[in-house]
């Protein structure tokens, strides 16, 4: 694969360019772009590329470092996939790495960036089966929580997730990369709390609670059917409305150390590995 082949596929674009300048809004969730773009994302560096051209997701913008390029920096894979993302993306451009640390929200600039948008859902378009399991995320507030929440989920095998007192944005860098991708491969969808409440008891799910005055422990219940495993706040946990549900499943995990629970990362992991493993019969 040649340099030159890429480049000529490219819009060469200034440090000081519109494009240049949404990419990096984007990225720090500030300015105008960031908050009229509900479905944009980015991703810093090629992580992303073979999981958004595999799914077909568009990608809007592919920023590549021309000094990178020249400087003959890029292995012979993540030239081929470079070259792939140049003729997938709707528009390729070519940057400094000037251009390329503006973007950057992190030490260590990568040398190209991903823009692509995510399918937006909502309750009425969330994928159904008669066995599930998804998960609600209650006001959490950290973007890296959030994303390493969804990619457990995605590992043990969920198939969605609902926000609800959402305190971060969706399309949050941090969020993205911390996924994995999981947040743009999964439907999400970000709702108000009583709506889902009721979504979820007229659609049969159970709703799983980790409490600590609960009495059955998580991994002594019934798992079949449809799961919607609640994670609350980091500092204050669930709020208290899913305990009025008719389908709450209050659980406990048990401590067996000086500490009283876990954080809301790891135990809404446990909880949902116990709940994918029992749905797809690896764990009686």
């Amino acid at each position: 694969m040649k340099t030159e082949d890429i480049l000529s596929k490219c819009n060469i674009c200034g440090i000081a360019s519109d494009e240049v300048r949404f990419a990096k809004e984007l990225l720090s969730g500030k300015g105008a772009a960031a908050k009229e773009d509900k479905e944009s994302f980015i991703c810093e560096g090629l992580w992303a590329a073979e999981k958004l051209m595999e799914k077909n997701m568009p990608v809007t913008h592919f920023f590549i470092s021309s000094d990178a390029l020249q400087a003959g920096k890029l292995k012979e894979n993540e030239l081929e996939t470079v070259y792939k993302l140049v003729n997938y993306s709707e528009k390729a451009y070519a940057i400094s790495d000037k251009a390329c640390k503006k973007i950057s929200d992190r030490d260590g600039a990568d040398f190209c960036f991903i823009i692509s948008k995510r399918v937006v859902y909502t309750l009425e378009t969330m994928p159904m089966s008669d066995s599930m399991l998804i998960m609600i995320l209650d006001g959490q507030e950290q973007p890296g929580n959030v994303g390493a929440i969804l990619r457990s989920l995605d590992c043990a095998g969920g198939c969605g997730a609902i926000v609800v007192n959402r305190r971060v944005k969706l399309s949050n860098s941090r969020l993205v990369r911390s996924s994995l991708g999981a947040s743009f491969m999964m439907p999400i969808v970000d709702e108000e709390m009583t709506t889902v409440g009721k979504w979820l008891t007229e659609n049969n799910f159970k709703a799983v609670l980790t409490d600590l005055t609960a009495t059955k422990e998580y991994c002594n219940i019934d798992y079949s059917g449809r799961i919607a495993i609640v994670a609350g706040n980091e500092h204050t946990g669930i709020s208290a409305y899913w305990r009025t549900l008719p389908v709450a499943e209050p659980v406990i995990i048990p401590m067996l150390g000086s500490c009283e629970s876990l954080n809301v990362g790891f135990a809404s992991t446990l909880v949902a590995y116990e709940a994918g493993l029992k749905m797809h019969g690896i764990k009686k």
